[in-house]
């Protein structure tokens, strides 16, 4: 047998780069759902918010999705011109956490006042409520 008659040498696997891109995968993904995983819940509000700024109340009491005891006019007193917050100009989304698998707590600060303001989304039904939290 002689140097030319032996196989050649089969090449490295590249197991080490598959592992290396799926951890990295995993890590984007991770991040991603992280910080995009109330994404839903916090355009609820932002929409909710718009609807107000244009001042389409009656178009903001449904997307409240409020229950038979809190009536439109209690709504109005809440989130009217005359409101607490009188009219809204303008209102930045500050963060959301998840509370349970079923509701998102969105803070937001509402013509610059202090504290935000926190507010409940029910995942399901995009319904808002103020948080008791």
């Amino acid at each position: 047998m002689s140097i030319l008659d032996t196989t050649p040498p089969k090449p490295p696997l590249k197991i080490g780069r598959y592992v290396l891109l799926l951890l990295l995968l995993i890590i984007v993904g991770g991040t991603i759902y992280a910080f995009c995983h109330n994404f839903p819940e916090e355009r609820a509000v932002a929409q909710f918010l718009t609807t107000l700024e244009h001042s389409d109340f009656r178009e903001a009491y449904k997307l409240w999705q409020p229950s038979q005891s809190y009536t439109y006019q209690n709504f109005l007193r809440d989130w009217g011109d005359e409101g607490d917050y009188g009219k809204i100009r303008d209102f930045k989304i500050l963060g959301s956490s998840s509370k349970s698998s079923e509701t998102v707590m969105v803070t937001v600060s509402i013509n610059n006042e202090q504290p935000p303001l926190r507010l409940l989304v029910d995942r399901r039904t995009k319904g808002i409520s103020y948080s008791f939290y």
